[in-house]
């Protein structure tokens, strides 16, 4: 019994810290502070998973009363579930979004917080289903469990959360209201139907091979889709480093360091140059939100940029 507390608890946690660590990776030059991704990660693994359960048992309760015991779990999984666990994982998400805006520039920094709160989601549920696996099938229920949950579909909550940070990060510079609304809006309902479509596939599997079918199209589509969202954010960074900074060259950097930012992925390999690119690249965004979204709605905006400007001049580039 403990052995296989132990290797629950290892399966959950592993592939969890991979995938965090990849998605850590992906923000090349300013990732976000690592107090926020703490946040947003256990944010999913305890208080999103506590509201969850609370939540579904309160509304799945009357679905017991339902005489088909596949069509209360279908409805219960594709539709109480992913309603429930979304809005509860988006809760972290809506928090940094407007408590710490200065720290959301766009389409990756939405990608990125979401994805870590969906990561934290799914190991503290990937644990739990992993104990109850082996404590009714033994090492072979566990063993087949780990591979779906952990490998096939370790990346399905942070796609879904994910898809709602999209939303939110292409709602950041949207200068009217009802645009920054439906943006949201679109992320969240996206990121509820991807959940849905998963586990409806999941709870048709024990009827139909096509259940199975369905959730992995839909895993294999996510991945797509989070693959395609990450080179979009990964071209619009260079993009606004290239319009916001090229005027700036002799000023504030230098030609090299401009084609060193929009260049191929890479980082700088000194700790001083690693600063100094993400200075700028923080530089470049607050230029264009101020650019877009004017000094009356982000009046804070201009000192920024005179402060960073000040703490770039005091780090010059480096030989």
């Amino acid at each position: 019994m403990l052995l296989g507390l132990i290797v629950s608890l290892g399966a959950a946690l592993v592939p969890t810290l991979i995938y965090v660590l990849l998605f850590y990776w992906a923000d090349r030059y300013e990732r976000e502070p690592l107090r926020l991704a703490f946040v947003a990660f256990i944010w999913g693994a305890i208080p999103a998973i506590v509201i969850s359960l609370i939540a579904e048992v309160t509304l799945g309760t009357p679905l017991l009363q339902n005489p088909s015991a596949l069509a209360a779990d279908l409805m219960e999984g594709a539709v109480v579930a992913p309603i429930v666990e979304e809005l509860a994982k988006g809760m972290a998400l809506l928090w940094i979004f407007y408590r710490y805006r200065q720290e959301f520039d766009g389409v990756l920094d939405g990608l990125v917080y979401g994805a870590l709160v969906g990561f934290g989601f799914a190991m503290t549920e990937n644990f739990f289903y992993f104990v109850g696996a082996f404590m009714e099938s033994g090492w072979g229920g566990l063993t087949v469990l780990i591979y779906l949950r952990a490998v096939v579909f370790g990346l399905n909550h942070a796609l879904y959360t994910g898809l709602m940070g999209i939303g939110l990060g292409m709602a950041r510079n949207r200068r009217h209201p009802l645009a920054r609304l439906g943006w949201i809006l679109a992320g969240l309902l996206m990121a509820i139907l991807t959940h849905a479509f998963h586990n409806l596939g999941a709870g048709l599997a024990s009827v139909s091979l096509l259940g199975f079918a369905l959730s992995l199209f839909t895993a294999a589509a996510g991945l797509g889709l989070l693959l395609l969202a990450v080179g979009i954010a990964w071209q619009q960074e260079r993009n606004t480093i290239h319009a916001e900074l090229s005027g700036e060259v002799g000023a504030l950097l230098s030609v090299e360091e401009l084609e060193h930012l929009t260049g191929r992925w890479r980082r700088p390999a000194h700790p001083a140059q690693r600063t100094r690119a993400r200075l700028l690249v923080e530089f470049a965004n607050r230029k264009r939100r101020l650019r877009l979204r004017g000094p009356e709605r982000e009046p804070e905006l201009p000192g920024e940029l005179a402060a960073l400007r000040a703490q770039l001049a005091a780090a010059p580039e480096q030989a």
